[in-house]
């Protein structure tokens, strides 16, 4: 119990048990399982949790004995849970939940959601009159196909041209344009999505639209089922599920009809099992699950390692709801009252505030600061929402507020960020220090010498090059004085080690910088260089792009950065010397959004920020062997001109294998060694993307703009 106090305490969703005291320790396993259930079921109904939903028992394949004692004793509870307890409360929730029953006639079925009518009708969206129609395109906002070319007909050229606007601009995968020839009165536009949780949150996104312009009635295709193949269930379920996630939500309290239009009668059937999961059911129900339900899943299902939830690419932390204030407002006439709401409404909005933060940096806050900014919701009277957008490798922070209290709020969340910034940035200063030099220590007299720990190492090297005659650092458990640049280094006791410092460039032959390579101007660590167009150079880039891109080439830049090109040319000799071989550098690609350039040409490729557009095959940096996928919408978004960016990259990639979602390193190449493969592919007889996990291992070589 104290440990899912702790882990609801941080803030965490879930948390994973061992059968604890059934090996050596020899406890029975029936009484295990019995008093571990027990201690969870006591934590959920007496601290009625907000964050910890999940809890796992974690189990060996391989012990059979013990599967069997939380099989019996999960089929013992739950069993009774299922067959008594929830009969009861689901019929006490018939007559209070807010899902009304289910109404049917010819080809409509519908239902109340607190305030929301929800409506599934076969029909032909084209002819709704809702305030919204929907439109499921592709990431250009120009399909032409399907249910989309019916609307964009209809609508007429006017909203074409709106689509090619606005999806030339930065956006997060939706638009709002006008409605043309349609007797709606905007029309949203959506990137198409082939995956159940993905339309859930696009779903989501509109109704929160819809809300944010004060539009009341919305209509719906069967988003996924056309092109998109997905099962019509699998959609019900998820854009039924966006509407209680929407509509539960106290502030969106301007939607009144949604209607989902099917255009084949035979998918109706699918809607209408979906709705009546939810008839009669509670908002709260559907929104959260308790631990009761989701102990009982993964414990029952969840035996290995395997078979652990990955996290998701895109995340949404929420702010915390506030409950709304009411005003009754009499007066002597409609237009008093109407006055009246007005001018509360403009004191309340000139009040109010909200105030957006942009920083990769908000992905790196510590579990503190994240419980911290938790709290601040309460202490401060503001609301906090924290989102991850992989299309456009954005993470955003919003406060909303009071706006003395949303000012004193940015302040201490900035402070926070500028710390985990520095943090990120001594994190890499210290690993590029470990790539270049090695500083050693001799424990005893004619002795092996050591290396220094990565952070001592780099406060070596950080006083040599400020030309300090001596630095404190901490080792073993002790401080030393350090003497530079031969030592000794002493302690607080008078004893002495010898030290010596590795130079890497030295010690292994490397490259020189490449002689195509222009003078660098001086002071500057990094140098962009336009290439000739008709150069020998500039054809070599352009046709490895045009290889598989036909997309205009804009221009095409060298980038010039000494220091990433020998941190390359070390790894490179390394991996030649561990593998026997000198197969190990491919030239690939990677696109971007263009505020990431910058970084990229000075820091290189940050894995902490990458491989977020597509995680399947680990947490790493992604590179494509051909420039099509790279340059496709999702990793290369255009900039406000409607320019778009790639770079072809020099990756070390090394011996590799298949990636697997989750991975933060490679696997390793055999069980009885201890040495990994270089990096991960998608398939390893017929790779079309790579992915390392090493900041060193890739070079971004040419910067190629194009449209």
């Amino acid at each position: 119990m104290k440990t899912c106090s702790r882990a609801e305490d941080q803030g965490l969703i879930s948390i994973t048990f061992p059968a604890i005291g059934t090996g050596n320790l020899g406890f029975p396993k029936d009484l295990v399982a019995s008093l571990m259930l027990d201690e969870v079921l006591k934590f959920s109904s007496k601290k009625n949790p907000k964050h910890l939903k999940e809890v796992v028992f974690i189990l060996h394949p391989g012990d059979a004995p013990t599967i069997q004692a939380f099989t019996d004793e999960f089929n013992k509870r739950f069993k009774t849970q299922s067959g008594t307890s929830r009969g009861s409360a689901a019929s006490s929730q018939q007559s209070k939940g807010p899902f009304s029953k289910i109404t049917s006639s010819s080809g409509m079925h519908e239902m109340k959601m607190g305030g929301v009518l929800i409506q599934v009708i076969t029909g032909d969206i084209t002819k709704e009159t809702t305030d919204v129609i929907v439109n499921s395109s592709n990431d250009t906002f120009s399909l032409q196909s399907g249910v989309s070319k019916a609307i964009l007909d209809v609508a007429g050229p006017t909203v074409v041209a709106e689509c090619q606007q606005l999806g030339a601009q930065p956006n997060n995968g939706v638009i709002l344009t006008q409605p043309g020839n349609m007797r709606c009165k905007k029309i949203i536009h959506v990137v198409g999505q082939t995956d159940p949780k993905k339309i859930q949150e696009s779903v989501k996104g509109v109704l929160q639209m819809c809300a944010q312009n004060n539009l009341t009635s919305i209509s719906f295709p069967a988003l996924g089922t056309g092109q998109g193949n997905v099962q019509a269930g699998q959609v019900a379920d998820a854009m039924l599920d966006a509407v209680v996630e929407v509509g539960g939500q106290k502030s969106q309290n301007t939607l009144q009809l949604v209607r989902m239009v099917i255009f084949q009668p035979a998918m109706l059937t699918e809607f209408h099992k979906s709705m009546v999961k939810k008839e009669g059911t509670d908002v709260d129900t559907q929104k959260k699950r308790s631990i009761w339900g989701k102990m009982k899943c993964k414990a029952l299902l969840t035996w290995g390692k395997a078979d652990m939830p990955q996290k998701d690419e895109d995340f949404v932390i929420e702010g915390q709801q506030v409950d709304p204030a009411f005003f009754h407002i009499c007066g002597g006439s409609q237009a008093r009252v109407d006055q009246a709401k007005r001018w509360i409404k403009d004191l309340i909005l000139k009040e109010q505030v909200s105030n957006s933060i942009t920083d990769d940096a908000i992905l790196n806050l510590s579990d503190s600061d994240r419980k911290c900014i938790h709290e601040m919701q309460t202490t401060m009277g503001v609301s906090v929402r924290i989102e991850y957008n992989s299309s456009r490798e954005e993470a955003m922070l919003t406060i909303e507020g009071l706006s003395k209290d949303v000012l004193n709020a940015v302040n201490e969340i900035q402070k926070m960020l500028r710390k985990a910034r520095d943090k990120e940035t001594f994190n890499r200063n210290v690993e590029l220090a470990s790539n270049m030099v090695e500083w050693q220590y001799q424990q005893q007299p004619g002795g092996k010498y050591q290396s220094f720990d990565p952070i001592p190492n780099f406060h070596l090297e950080q006083a040599l090059e400020r030309k300090l005659p001596h630095v404190e650092v901490s080792f073993q458990g002790k401080m030393y004085k350090v003497t530079l640049p031969d030592g000794p280094a002493t302690d607080t006791h008078g004893n002495s080690l010898k030290i010596r410092r590795i130079d890497k460039f030295a010690a292994q032959p490397i490259d020189s910088l490449p002689q195509h390579w222009d003078a660098m101007p001086a002071n500057t660590s990094c140098h962009s260089c336009l290439i000739q167009p008709g150069s020998p150079e500039h054809n070599e880039v352009l046709n490895l792009f045009r290889a598989t891109c036909p997309n205009n080439v804009l221009k095409i830049e060298r980038i010039q950065n000494p220091s990433l090109w020998r941190n390359l040319q070390i790894k490179k000799n390394e991996m030649e010397l561990r593998n026997g071989h000198k197969n190990n550098e491919k030239r690939l690609f990677h696109g971007m959004c263009h505020t990431t350039i910058n970084h990229i040409n000075h820091h290189g490729f940050n894995r902490s920020y990458a491989g977020k557009n597509a995680a399947v095959y680990g947490n790493g940096t992604y590179f494509a062997v051909c420039a099509r996928y790279s340059a496709s919408n999702t990793y290369s978004r255009p900039d406000p001109q409607g320019q778009k960016y790639i770079f072809l990259c020099r990756v070390l990639t090394g011996d590799f294998t298949k990636g697997q979602q989750g991975m933060i390193v490679p696997p390793a190449k055999n069980t009885t060694s201890a040495q990994l493969y270089d990096s991960v592919t998608d398939n390893p007889s017929a790779p079309s993307m790579f992915v390392v996990f090493n900041d060193i291992q890739a070079y971004p070589e040419y910067l190629i703009t194009f449209r």
